[in-house]
Formats: C-alpha cells, sequence, structure tokens
C-alpha cells in the first residue's frame, strides 16, 4: 500500500511524539531528583562536613578536648571591625562558639539556626570562626547575605581550630560563664539545634 502525505497521520504522530516527550522529561526529573536525594542521604553524616584547609589539608589539632575542660583563649580580626577580639571579652554569658567555612552547606544552616537562637536568648553569645579558604571577601558577602547577627572572627591560618581538636567544619563547643566547656559536637543536621537549645536553657537559668 503506497502511503501519501495525505492519509499519512501526522498529527496524530505529532501528538503521540509531544506526549512520550513529555513523559521522558518527567521522568528523567524525577530519577535525577531522586538520586540526588540518595546521594545526600548515603553519604551523611560525612557529606556535612568540609575539611579545614581542603582535601589533605595539613591542620593537626594539638588536644582533644573534653567537657569540664577550660575553653583555650585566642585572639582573631572582627570581620566587620578588623578589631582583634578575643574569647576572654565574651566571658560571663554562655558561648556556643562554632567553625564555618562559607562553601560549607551545613555550616550555613547551623549558622542561620544559631542566629534564631540568638534572637530568642538575648542573654546568649554567639561567636563564629572562619577558616575559610576563600578569604575574607567571601565570609564577608556570606555573612551580609545572610544577615549574621553575632561576631565572625578571622582565622586564615586555621590556628583556633588546632587549639579545639577540629580538622572540618562545621564544629561547635558550648561554653559556660566560667569558661568551662559544656558541650561539644561535630557536624550539623537540622534536629541538632533542639540539643543547643536545651543547653543553652541550662546554662541561663543557672545562677
Amino acid at each position: 500500500m503506497k502511503i501519501s502525505h495525505e492519509n499519512f497521520p501526522f498529527k496524530r504522530l505529532k501528538k503521540n511524539l509531544k506526549k512520550w516527550v513529555c513523559v521522558a522529561f518527567c521522568l528523567g526529573a524525577f530519577l535525577t531528583s531522586n538520586m540526588v536525594i540518595f546521594a545526600a542521604d548515603s553519604t551523611l553524616p560525612g557529606s556535612s562536613k568540609v575539611v579545614i584547609g581542603g582535601e589533605g589539608g595539613t591542620i593537626e589539632p594539638e588536644v582533644e578536648l573534653k567537657i569540664g575542660d577550660t575553653a583555650p583563649d585566642f585572639t582573631l580580626p572582627n570581620l566587620a571591625t578588623d578589631k582583634m577580639e578575643s574569647l576572654k571579652d565574651y566571658l560571663g554569658k554562655p558561648i556556643i562558639l562554632f567553625f564555618i567555612q562559607s562553601a560549607c552547606y551545613s555550616c550555613l544552616q547551623e549558622a542561620k539556626a544559631l542566629k534564631t537562637l540568638k534572637e530568642q536568648n538575648p542573654g546568649l553569645e554567639i561567636i563564629a570562626v572562619g577558616v575559610d579558604l576563600l578569604g575574607k571577601p567571601m565570609l564577608v558577602s556570606w555573612a551580609a547575605h545572610n544577615n549574621i547577627n553575632y561576631p565572625v572572627l578571622l582565622d586564615p591560618i586555621f590556628s583556633v581550630p588546632e587549639k579545639y581538636g577540629f580538622s572540618y567544619t562545621p564544629c561547635s563547643v558550648i561554653i559556660g560563664k566560667d569558661g568551662k566547656i559544656v558541650y561539644i559536637h561535630a557536624g550539623f543536621r537540622a534536629d541538632d539545634i533542639k540539643e543547643f537549645e536545651k543547653q543553652v536553657s541550662i546554662l541561663l537559668n543557672q545562677k
């Protein structure tokens, strides 16, 4: 049978082709999104941590701090003012000290959660120490974009993480009014803020 242009169902073929292209696109998007979710879930908590100094970095923690140890003092420049500040300048209130890098997604999640926690607890001090390979300009942009409401101190040579025994971000310590460490935490997931809230509440209610 000879098929002519007149009797070949071009419109039906075009309609079906559009339908299958749409199905293929949706299937591809679904598989891709689920692959991303699986990849993220399958590597947690490792994927939530970024090595300070990059892969193969030379940072060598000097200590392994424990609950009850005195938090090591340090002096670093403030990102916003360039003024040199020390941990001892903030003692007398509960302090959350945490280490960040601008390219660390979990650092951002923790930074936002702690921002809210500070807004809810005026008697709390929060200090971020930026150990950023991309340098000060990137951290300035990071802090401004996220409306960070607490000090960000710069540590371009990664000296403070060594004093606290950390080799990746995010990592945190909660320090009591007396300068003693009461809580140590590595990595960050959304539910972790509940433990921070608990520890801060205990410290703020202490006489």
